[in-house]
């Protein structure tokens, strides 16, 4: 949490201002960065409306009403948190029912959505209606990693912030400690979230990224045989459904490195090379199209491996 006032200064000093004004809002949406600094400054935020020793808008973090929000045991602050791959309305109408309760430790309920951006679409109408007409003095901070992942009604009734997407020294030396190389560290934090990066190791992320590749120069080949490597070459190396999201996540830049090298745009992240260059541009957006709904599907809970089978038969065509 230290280092929140370093990393974010811009935003920090924004909230610090809107605070001492007394000027906050009801409801909030911060993304971009990573989890743990969206979730830190979400904490942050809330740990500013109890502190003890608030001094220019900003908390101290030290004092007991800091430390209890901290540490989750402060029953005015609530968070949303799923290992599940959606949230549904019956998750939101609970936690909107808890929030509107009369606050025990201060003047203030607040209700935090880690993963906004997970929430169905009955869910955000549902939280909507609170956004619109909100009960008592509760605050609501919704973290998602791009606000355009939120329905627009949303964003058009929140308050955005967006956070920097600097490098995070803490979390390049997490995952030095899992045996990334430096470089290869800041490769993936342009690639994915540090909470998919922490569900592996170096080696392993290095051996998924040539297990990928691989699958992708033989649907470049068009054949058919793509299809059994799924099972036999990325699967072993697919453990939970964090792996699961990383490997969307780096199909997705290898699509974007592609069309970068074709466009001689910025310089690539995961793959040098043309390796899909027998496809023609419209294929290729075909492909990104194809995996875009794929992904959505497994949100929706769709075998894994079912949906790369498809996905190999589909980018063979």
């Amino acid at each position: 949490m230290e280092n929140l006032v370093k990393e974010q200064p811009r935003v920090v000093h924004e909230f610090q201002k809107i605070i001492s004004s007394n000027m906050l809002s009801h409801a909030y949406l911060i993304d971009n960065a990573s989890s743990k600094i969206r979730h830190q400054m979400a904490i942050w935020l809330a740990q500013s409306q109890f502190c003890d020793n608030l001094e220019n808008g900003m908390p101290d973090q030290t004092c007991q009403k800091c430390q209890t929000i901290i540490l989750g045991d402060n029953p005015d602050v609530l968070e949303i948190k799923t290992e599940k791959q959606s949230i549904g309305v019956d998750d939101i109408k609970f936690f909107k029912k808890e929030a509107n309760m009369a606050a025990t430790q201060g003047k203030r309920r607040i209700l935090i959505i880690d993963e906004a951006e997970k929430m169905t679409v009955q869910a955000a109408n549902n939280l909507l209606k609170t956004i619109e007409e909100p009960e008592g003095n509760l605050m609501i901070i919704l973290l998602a990693d791009s606000s355009k992942q939120l329905l627009p009604t949303i964003q058009s009734r929140v308050q955005i912030f967006h956070l920097s997407n600097q490098s995070n020294e803490d979390e390049i030396a997490s995952l030095v400690e899992l045996g990334f190389k430096e470089e290869q560290a800041l490769r993936a934090l342009k690639v994915s979230d540090i909470k998919y990066l922490e569900s592996t190791t170096g080696e392993k992320y290095q051996s998924l990224l040539s297990a990928i590749t691989n699958w992708l120069k033989e649907v470049n080949q068009q054949k058919i045989n793509c299809f059994v490597d799924v099972q036999t070459d990325l699967m072993p190396l697919v453990e939970n459904k964090d792996q699961q999201h990383l490997v969307f996540n780096m199909l997705n830049q290898i699509f974007s490195d592609i069309l970068s090298i074709r466009y001689n745009l910025e310089k690539s992240t995961l793959t040098p090379v043309d390796i899909l260059e027998k496809r023609n541009i419209q294929k290729i957006i075909n492909m990104s199209d194809d995996l875009f709904t794929a992904e959505q599907m497994w949100k929706s809970n769709v075998s894994f491996q079912a949906i790369l089978e498809d996905l190999s038969l589909k980018f063979v065509d």
